[in-house]
């Protein structure tokens, strides 16, 4: 009986928004990919840039796009808690594992998860507050039985004498990202990635510095530019597109991943 074999190449885990496929057929199309002596752009190289755009756009907005386990220690400040309730977190939150209570190395607390609340919405997660239910707002805090936990009155002042701050007191774990990231933040990282690979293909595809082209045979010349503006290669034009796109986007994008950061003085 006859057989048939085949290799097949394939990525597992990249932790990849796209693919380079996707990029190319989407955000670079008609672009060509190698030089005029045959070499092509690698798709390691192409991968590389992908990589580098999610980066970029994670530590701005301070968010994983895919899903992440984050283990994270915050501060106790004794006003803060009174008055707002909630344990500010670093990144947005999907799911809460845990929130355990330490002075120093020595556990205080451990919150029920019934207790452990986060916001939602229909479609994203992006708020980064993690809340107590039942809450109190007053100084002494809610009080509990013998079969119940003692809650934030007592336990985070226990042996520190009454003080209004303790020091990686918040012990957490969440969960953070998503399964498909929003359309918008993928359009924002195909494009950065785009541009730093249009640059380097304006550069290679008819060398470094050359702006345009001229021929000449038996008294008639002709002179071919090779880019639409005096800086950024022949692809100039959709670099130039892609990045007052970006811009436009960032506006928005960024309250509604980062939210607005201010300081009280």
């Amino acid at each position: 009986m006859a057989s048939l074999r085949l290799k097949v190449v394939y990525e597992v885990n990249t932790g990849l928004v796209m693919n380079p496929s996707e990029l190319m057929e989407n955000y670079l199309f008609g672009v060509p990919t190698c030089t005029n002596d045959g070499r092509r752009m690698s798709r390691e190289a192409i991968t590389n840039q992908i990589i580098n755009a999610q980066t970029t756009l994670e530590n701005l907005f301070s968010i994983k796009l895919t899903k992440t386990v984050i283990s994270e220690n915050r501060d106790y400040n004794c006003n803060e808690w009174n008055s707002w309730g909630f344990v500010r977190m670093m990144y947005p939150i999907n799911y809460v594992h845990y929130l355990y209570g330490f002075i120093n190395t020595v556990l205080q607390v451990k919150y029920p998860k019934e207790w452990l609340s986060i916001k939602r919405t229909h479609c994203i997660a992006d708020y980064r507050n993690l809340y107590l239910i039942p809450n109190s707002g007053s100084g002494t805090g809610a009080t509990g039985t013998y079969n119940s936990l003692v809650f934030h009155g007592i336990t985070p002042n226990l042996g520190w004498f009454g003080n209004a701050f303790i020091p990686n007191y918040w012990h957490s774990m969440y969960i953070t990202g998503w399964d498909k990231p929003p359309r918008d933040l993928l359009d924002v990282i195909a494009k950065l990635a785009a541009i730093n690979i249009l640059a380097i293909l304006g550069d290679i595809l008819y060398g470094v510095g050359v702006s345009s082209i001229q021929m000449s045979l038996d008294g008639v010349s002709q002179s071919t530019p090779l880019t639409r503006s005096a800086q950024g290669g022949i692809f100039a034009g959709r670099m130039k597109q892609y990045l007052e796109d970006i811009n436009r986007a960032m506006e928005t994008m960024k309250y509604n991943y980062r939210g607005i950061t201010f300081e009280v003085v």
